[in-house]
Formats: structure tokens, C-alpha cells, sequence
């Protein structure tokens, strides 16, 4: 597994562009001042190489993009050392850019190509810190090389540019940590309220008993359901369910041993249902079922293996045996019948039909 969060991965992804463009402004404008002190076949291969590690770069954060979308943590990881590759190769170029200077160009302009490097470093910081590893590796493989031509002029304002330097460098290290652990707080905060508000989302459409919809969230999604269902012409059926007697479950057992039931009753309901169908508690011991793209032939077959299945069934509650039944009213979408309101009715009206003509049977 990357160790490397892939939100702080995203800020590379969405700052390298930017990086690349100062790069490239930066590169033409060493052409432009070193251009009548290096040889032209020296100084435009360097540009040359640097217009070539900028595609790379795009190219590398186009691998990133695909491999976060993937999800593929090998590839991640194998992508981030090709990262680390391409800045220590960008290092070099600088390297190769400062040792260029120290052989053509007249002095002092040395100090500019140092003014470069710590500039670069610096704009660094925003692009690259999210991948800290590669950070600090670009910072030491672009730093050393100045150090090294500083020491080897040897006068006092290059000495004294070291000592800037060694003051610099830990101070950019700590900037650059300070914002990667701002970063990660910010992400983890995001990412705590984004669970935050899942959970709350969660509960405002989730019955706390029975763990399937409530009535607001069947109300809100079957209206959606019934609207597309009559939009493309498919057939789609709402089952109603009522627990026979379920008082008397209370008045004898408790009312935990009702909740008991209740719970039991939907677990086994679930085992039947498809991913479509849409399953909510719309009332104390009253259940909606929707069954998406149903006819209502099939729905007669589905709600009487639902009632048998609840018949046969029993509810062991603190090692006694609870029998119950249920009783179901079915309706369905068609051309003169595709508002929720009044398929709701028309199944209410089954259901209490299926009541007075026994309980435990499906109507019609």
C-alpha cells in the first residue's frame, strides 16, 4: 500500500501543470540572458531536454489521474518512483544549467544561476511537498551542486551564500512540512465531515429499529421510481404489509419481544428482495414494498411466497416460540394509475380488504 495519501496526490496532480509552465518560463529565460556567453548547441539542447522532462512530467501526472481512478496502489507506487526519477532528472538539469555558467558565462553570474536554484526550490515547495520523499530528495540533488561551485570560487560572498544556504534549507524543510501536515489535517477534516454527513444522511432516510427505509425516503424515491417506470412504460407493483394482531404479540410477550419480531420479520422479508426493489417501515408493524419493473401477475406470486414464508416461520424470542401472520394488498403502475398517492391508497385498500376478508392472505 502507498503510504502517500491520494488527496495529497490529487495536489500534484493540480499543481504540476502550473509547475511546468514556470518551469518552461524560467528555462527560456536562462536562454535569453546565457545566450551570448554558452554555445548554441549547449544551451538549446538543455532547453530541448527541459521542453521534454516538462511532457514527462504531464505524462506522469496522467498516469497518477488513471491510476487514483483505478485504484491501483502497485501502479501508484511504481508511478511515484517514476516521479522521483523525473525530479531528480530535473535536478540534474539545473546542475548541468549552473555548470554551464561556471564555464562560460563571465562572473558574477554565478549568483543568478544561484538565485535560480533557490527560486526553484522555493516554487517547489507548493508543487511537489504533498510527495514529501521526492521533495526532499529534488531539494538535495538541486542544492548540492551550488553549494559545491560556491565553495569552489571561495570568496567571501560565496562563502556567505553557504552560510545562507545552510540556513535557507531547514527552513524551507520545515515551511514545506508545516504545509503537508496543514494539508493532511485539512483532508482528514473533510474526510470526517463527509462521514459525518453520510451518517446523518443515513439516519434521516434509515428506520433505527428495522435498519430498512422510512416512510419520508419511500415517499421521496417511489415517486421518482413510478414516474420513470410510467415515462418508459414498465410495469412496477406496491406491496402493502400489515403483522396480523401484532398488539397482541405486545400485550403477551412485551414489546421488545415486538421489536424482536419486527426485526426478524424484515431480515427474512430482505432474503427475498432484489437490489431494485425499493423496502421501507411505513407505519408501526406496516411495510411498503416496490417492486421496480413488476408486473402485477408476478407480484401476486412474489406476496403470497412472502406470506407463506412469514406463516411457516418462527420467532424465538428468549427460547419462546412467537407465531404470527401477515397480510398484504397489492396495487400497480398503469396508464390510468401513476401517481404515488393514489397507488398507496389503492394497495392500502387491498390490505384492509385482505383484513376483513381473514387476515393472512394476499388481495386481490
Amino acid at each position: 500500500m502507498s503510504n502517500v495519501h491520494p488527496k495529497l496526490i490529487e495536489v500534484v496532480i493540480n499543481q504540476t501543470p502550473r509547475a511546468m509552465a514556470a518551469m518552461l518560463v524560467v528555462s527560456f529565460a536562462y536562454l535569453f540572458i546565457f545566450i551570448p556567453f554558452i554555445p548554441l548547441i549547449f544551451i538549446f539542447t538543455w532547453l530541448l531536454f527541459q521542453i521534454i522532462l516538462a511532457a514527462y512530467r504531464l505524462q506522469n501526472v496522467k498516469m497518477f489521474k488513471e491510476h487514483l481512478q483505478n485504484k491501483d496502489t502497485i501502479k501508484i507506487n511504481k508511478t511515484e518512483v517514476y516521479f522521483i526519477v523525473l525530479n531528480v532528472f530535473q535536478a540534474a538539469m539545473w546542475a548541468i544549467a549552473s555548470l554551464l555558467v561556471l564555464a562560460y558565462a563571465p562572473q558574477p553570474f554565478e549568483f543568478v544561476m544561484f538565485l535560480v536554484s533557490v527560486g526553484v526550490i522555493t516554487a517547489a515547495t507548493l508543487s511537489m511537498s504533498s510527495l514529501y520523499k521526492a521533495y526532499l530528495i529534488f531539494i538535495f540533488s538541486l542544492i548540492t551542486p551550488q553549494i559545491l561551485i560556491m565553495l569552489y570560487y571561495g570568496d567571501e560572498q560565496h562563502i556567505a551564500l553557504v552560510i545562507f544556504i545552510m540556513i535557507y534549507i531547514p527552513a524551507i524543510i520545515l515551511l514545506s512540512k508545516t504545509m503537508l501536515n496543514n494539508r493532511i489535517s485539512s483532508i482528514e477534516a473533510h474526510e470526517a465531515l463527509e462521514k459525518s454527513t453520510e451518517k446523518f444522511r443515513q439516519l434521516s432516510i434509515t428506520d433505527a429499529l428495522t435498519n430498512i427505509y422510512n416512510r419520508r425516503y419511500f415517499f421521496e424515491i417511489a415517486k421518482n421510481i413510478i414516474l420513470i417506470a410510467s415515462r418508459e412504460q414498465k410495469c412496477t407493483a406496491l406491496l402493502m404489509i400489515d403483522i396480523d394482531y401484532f398488539k397482541r404479540i405486545n400485550d403477551t410477550f412485551g414489546h421488545q419481544a415486538g421489536d424482536f419480531v419486527l426485526i426478524e420479520l424484515v431480515k427474512s422479508i430482505k432474503g427475498k428482495m432484489r437490489s431494485s426493489d425499493l423496502f421501507a417501515r411505513v407505519g408501526g408493524e406496516e411495510f411498503a414494498i416496490l417492486l421496480n419493473n413488476t408486473s402485477l401477475t408476478k407480484a401476486k406470486v412474489i406476496a403470497e411466497k412472502i406470506r407463506s414464508m412469514i406463516e411457516n416461520k418462527e420467532f424465538i424470542y428468549n427460547t419462546v416460540s412467537i407465531k404470527t401472520t401477515i397480510s398484504i394488498g397489492i396495487s400497480e403502475v398503469n396508464e390510468g394509475n401513476f401517481l404515488l398517492e393514489n397507488i398507496y391508497k389503492k394497495a392500502d385498500t387491498q390490505l384492509y380488504k385482505a383484513k376483513e376478508m381473514g387476515r393472512n392472505r394476499v388481495c386481490p
